[in-house]
């Protein structure tokens, strides 16, 4: 397969992976000069009609879903043996090789990225597209962080069509849910014990079910409650726990509804555990280290005491003149020290009331509502943001065939939602539709044109067909518009086909109601071919005379072209009627045209069985057949000449 050009289009470069359904390859698209992955399903699914029914629906259900966290569908390929998607190339690593590699994430890392899971997920139930194989394999992080899920709807149609519990499925067992083991009905909420699975082994660093084959994996989905988190990791925070062992509940009326109240709750879980943190960075501040120690006045002042007392006992031996004296020092010393003691006092409080006000202030950020910057353009858009108190990060420019350039395609978060002031929208914006330049398909097969024009994303608008002595058969003469103009994607173009040099032209002799054999002498005669036969019976003309030919007599036709004949197996005689044969001669009299019409009422109806323009001079010889009791009319111009009554 390496060097192989898919639909004359996709180069394969190397073989990035494989699993039961498919293989998956690097590839470039040579047309458009980028990477794309190539997912080749294996032959026993391209061999099974009704899977490739389901899948081709899935697929294209699923490329019509363009989301951030969704990683897109560009073509969806068939060939005789093959069967493969075109997809959006990401340069990063699946969430399987992360864990392997780590062991456990974080909790707010785990919760981040089940919270994007989720964002693709939602919009794909919303799109009634059910995943049915979500799983860290499937779950891809780019090198900016950002999570894409793949396989969406693939699974679904194996599922559907062909999946069994055997070895090859060993990797999706562990992440079904219970309704999918037992062969029951799937619907949204099995992707949401899926995801619970996803988020309970990147925060312990192990799937709740393991066993040695896909079978006992099974029944423990169906039959084992799976061990609390909290068991595993006490330090696990308690919702966080609530929120993935709700999502692993055996009933599915017992999970999150859908995927938008678990994102839901995902989102205000992670809140709930930064204002923990928030908490606790308060709470340091009061450690051992830099705590403001009060001292009590009862210390202070035995403490004071004391030592005035001894003080007072020495100088008492020396003076008791001095009695006075020291008593007021004592006084003004206890005075001091109350004063420190209420200044220390107040400066602490005013420390505690500082931080609290601090991240009062700078952490408590307000909740505001996402608003809706669909189809607008990108400067509108950031005034509209910042009115809320958002930015906008543009993620990526694409083509888009009806939004215009400089406008805002998609957006996340979605309009709505409700997310703090200080998070960040990322829009994907509009190129507008793209321009080509119009190749110079003068001389080229039509064919090899079709081709070239369909892969640009160009249309063929009309073909007009013309005789050229210079240009063979099917080969384009010209063109609108011309080479090397720049035009938008699904803009018509129109071609001049050619349809060869300008053969002879001959007269096609009339052939209706001739004996086929003469027939057959007129049109060899002309200079043409006797082409298809078909046989009918007819209600005018009898066995062997034509009843139809392909060219009208007396119109000009190509030298040697074929001539198809309908030729008459005899009347239509339901009733068993006698069957007449009629001959009518008519002389043309008289200078000028005549318009001569003979009309035939017979069992099988009435109906104009001849009506020609004749010259003065000519003479019509007409023979016609009826079956039963008929009535023949003649007219002339339009005026009737002669009636004739036959009995059966």
């Amino acid at each position: 397969m390496i060097g192989k050009l898919l639909n004359d289009r996709y180069k394969i470069e190397r073989q990035i992976g494989s699993g039961g359904m498919a293989l998956v390859y690097e590839a470039k698209d040579v047309m458009l000069d980028r990477k794309v992955a190539i997912k080749m399903l294996r032959p026993e699914f391209v061999s099974d009609e009704d899977f490739i029914n389901k899948f081709r629906h899935e697929a294209k259900a699923v490329a019509k879903i363009t989301h951030p966290n969704v990683v897109s569908i560009y073509d969806i390929v068939e060939g005789e043996n093959s069967l493969y998607l075109v997809m959006e190339y990401i340069e990063g690593r699946d969430l399987k090789s992360i864990i392997k590699q780590r062991g456990k994430l974080s909790v707010v890392e785990a919760l981040d990225i089940a919270n994007q899971v989720t964002a693709g997920v939602e919009v794909a139930h919303k799109n009634n597209i059910i995943h049915c194989d979500i799983k860290p394999h499937n779950i891809l992080i780019n090198n900016n962080n950002q999570v894409k899920v793949t396989d969406f709807g693939i699974a679904r149609a194996v599922t559907s069509s062909t999946m069994t519990i055997t070895d090859t499925i060993m990797g999706s067992a562990n992440y079904f849910s219970p309704e999918q083991a037992q062969g029951k009905e799937i619907n949204t909420y099995s992707d949401i014990y899926s995801i619970g699975i996803v988020l309970y082994e990147m925060i312990s660093g192990q799937v709740p079910f393991e066993g040695e084959s896909p079978i006992s994996v099974a029944l423990k989905h169906i039959q084992k409650e799976p061990k609390n988190l909290i068991e595993i990791s006490p330090s696990i925070p308690i919702q966080v726990n609530k929120l993935v062992m709700k999502a692993l509940s055996k009933e599915p009326k017992d999970r999150h509804k859908n995927a938008a109240q678990l994102r839901e709750e995902i989102v205000k879980t992670l809140k709930e555990i930064e204002i923990k943190d928030k908490v606790t960075d308060k709470d340091s501040i009061n450690d051992d280290n830099n705590k403001t120690k009060i001292l009590k006045k009862s210390d202070i002042n035995q403490n004071d005491k004391t030592k005035d007392k001894k003080e007072s006992n020495i100088k008492d031996k020396s003076n008791n003149r001095d009695h006075n004296t020291q008593k007021v020092k004592k006084s003004n010393k206890l005075k001091k020290a109350i004063i420190w003691t209420v200044v220390l006092i107040l400066l602490a409080s005013a420390a505690v009331f500082g931080v609290i006000y601090f991240f009062k202030v700078y952490t408590e950020v307000p909740i505001v509502k996402v608003p809706d910057l669909s189809k607008t353009e990108i400067s509108e858009a950031e005034d509209i943001a910042s009115q809320q108190g958002l930015s906008i990060e543009v993620s990526e420019e694409v083509f888009h065939n009806e939004i215009e350039n400089g406008y805002i395609v998609t957006q996340e978060p979605h309009s709505g939602e409700r997310v703090k002031q200080t998070r960040k929208i990322l829009v994907t914006v509009s190129k507008g539709p793209k321009v080509v330049e119009v190749p110079d398909f003068n001389g080229r097969p039509l064919r090899e044109a079709e081709v070239i024009i369909e892969n640009l994303g160009l249309q063929i608008d009309e073909i007009n067909y013309e005789y050229s002595e210079i240009l063979s058969e099917n080969h384009i003469i010209s063109q609108d518009p011309v080479p090397g103009s720049e035009i938008e994607i699904n803009n018509p173009i129109k071609l001049t086909v050619s349809e060869g040099p300008k053969p002879e032209m001959v007269l096609m002799p009339s052939l209706i109601g001739l004996q086929r054999d003469r027939a057959f002498e007129l049109i060899q005669q002309s200079g043409l071919e006797v082409g298809r036969l078909s046989y009918n019976d007819s209600t005018r003309y009898d066995e062997g005379l034509i009843i139809s030919q392909e060219y009208t007599g007396g119109e000009e036709v190509p030298d040697g072209s074929s001539v198809n004949l309908q030729i008459s197996t005899g009347l239509v005689n339901n009733g068993g009627f006698e069957e007449h044969s009629t001959n009518i001669g008519i002389n043309i009299v008289g200078t000028d045209q005549q318009e001569i019409k003979i009309v035939v009422n017979d069992s099988n109806g009435e109906e104009i069985a001849y009506q020609r323009t004749h010259n003065p001079g000519e003479y019509v010889n007409k023979t016609i057949y009826s079956v039963g009791p008929t009535i023949l009319k003649i007219y002339r111009d339009g005026q009737l000449i002669k009636e004739q009554e036959i009995d059966s």
